[in-house]
């Protein structure tokens, strides 16, 4: 069996498809879960404003822990129309809900 990327929605972190939530963004259990974690998918209940009168939710973005000589830091990734943009995220200590929503709006303005 194939094993899930962990996914973060509603400010809720779900492990390999659980349906019961594991811990909430920025709680002692999340930050503690992030140290020893290596990617999972964050999806913001924001939506962006395309033109007056219409907009859609935001599409995904994928979080990657990659180590660099600063030590271990996280960047986010999203793909639109077959080019992927990488973002640098910051420190596990860094990632809370507000800086997520921030990185997601950013890689859902990329058109």
């Amino acid at each position: 069996m194939a094993k899930s990327t962990p996914k973060v929605q509603l400010n809720q972190l779900y492990l390999n498809g659980d349906t019961a939530p594991v811990c909430s963004i920025g709680s002692p259990e999340w930050f503690d879960w992030l140290e020893t974690a290596a990617a999972f998918r964050y999806q913001t209940n924001q939506t962006i404003a395309l033109f007056p009168g219409y907009s859609r939710p935001m599409q995904p973005i994928s979080l990657r822990k990659e180590k660099r000589r600063r030590g271990h830091l996280w960047y986010a990734y999203r793909r639109s129309h077959g080019v992927l943009y990488k973002r640098y995220v910051g420190k596990t200590a860094t990632l809370t809900g507000v800086k997520l929503d921030e990185i997601a709006t950013l890689l859902n303005e990329i058109w």
